[in-house]
């Protein structure tokens, strides 16, 4: 589902919250056997997981209001949030611009697009680093994003299509934190490493994607498997510590169920039932808290040919989270999905 989300949220999420607890530990009492090299490595190469897999709307759905489901349905053990889950999807922020060329036939089989994204993430995240009851510091990340893939399609029949990717990451990462009095004294150990730092990366990502369009019951149905597998290095660090080579690998399953409603003023529309599966591999499994999660949705499309060239259809939806640390729900709006 394409969304426009607001809110502000950790970049970091998990994984960078757990390695400066540990940095600080390793600094203050020398007894755990972590380097801090190999730590300030793992955040920076955590950061760029993140942000690869947060600015994919196929991977991560996040919306204008956020809810935690169980308190609308008792789903027992699954776990489709939690206060701190909500609170970190409410305090994330996910902007993107995409553009995609139309599709141009290289033979009667074959064809090619060009896909270009830009994407910004936003962050202001409350740490608890001092041992003061009710004393928080917040760490201002912001993450900037431009990708770019040039994709070809081959259709195998009728039902099924396979599509290649090959696509590029350049990330600019950027860091903001005040120092409490309490915590001034971390500021010559951590800063310009942990914060007030930044860093970029490039990263290459090729992907591939197999499609299944058929009929269920008299309507469309879709299944959609994608792999990514983005790779690259870290560079324009502050510090030599910074550096790394981040592995980003994501695996995902979706199934999508159309199903038409009567014409809203001569236009078609739909609702949309949604599930889909993500497998994570590389730093992603420590940013996400999991190697795999799942999303489940339903949406309300109507197609608008009247409003502009370039806004086919709007909607509004509801996802659910379940298995990760952005657990949770969200209402999103929809804009150009297929009908």
């Amino acid at each position: 589902m394409k969304t426009f989300s607001i809110g502000n949220s950790p970049m970091v999420i998990r994984w960078g919250f757990s390695c400066i607890l540990a940095l600080i530990s390793h600094l203050a009492f020398a007894n755990t056997d972590i380097t801090v090299d190999q730590s300030l490595s793992d955040i920076t190469k955590g950061n760029i997981a993140t942000a690869i897999v947060l600015s994919d709307a196929g991977l991560v759905t996040l919306g204008v209001v956020n809810f935690d489901p169980s308190n609308i349905v008792d789903l027992d053990n699954i776990d489709t949030g939690s206060k701190e889950s909500i609170q970190r999807r409410k305090e994330l922020s996910v902007y993107s611009i995409p553009w995609e060329s139309n599709w141009l036939e290289l033979s009667p089989d074959w064809q090619t697009a060009s896909f270009v994204k830009f994407s910004f993430i936003n962050s202001k995240q409350s740490l608890q680093l001092s041992d003061q009851a009710n004393m928080t510091e917040k760490l201002d990340e912001k993450s900037y994003l431009l990708s770019a893939e040039q994709r070809w399609r081959y259709e195998l029949s009728s039902n099924w299509w396979l599509q290649l990717g090959l696509g590029g990451h350049y990330i600019w990462y950027r860091n903001h934190f005040d120092y409490s009095p309490a915590l001034e004294g971390l500021r010559q150990d951590f800063d310009g490493e942990v914060f007030n730092t930044s860093f970029d990366a490039w990263m290459v990502d090729p992907t591939l994607e197999l499609h299944y369009q058929g009929t269920l019951w008299e309507n469309k149905w879709q299944f959609i498997s994608r792999v990514n597998y983005a790779f690259g290095n870290i560079v324009n660090a502050d510090s030599p510590e910074q550096t790394g080579t981040p592995h980003v690998g994501r695996f995902s399953n979706t199934f999508i169920y159309h199903y038409p409603l009567p014409e809203l003023m001569g236009y078609r529309n739909e609702m949309r039932f949604l599930f889909k599966r993500i497998d994570l591999t590389g730093d992603a499994v420590d940013s996400m808290g999991t190697n795999h999660y799942y999303e489940m949705g339903l949406g309300w499309l109507v197609e608008t040919p009247s409003l502009s060239s370039w806004l086919t259809n709007i909607g509004i939806g509801v996802t659910v989270n379940i298995d990760s640390v952005l657990s949770g729900g969200s209402v999103v709006l929809l804009f150009n999905e297929e009908i």
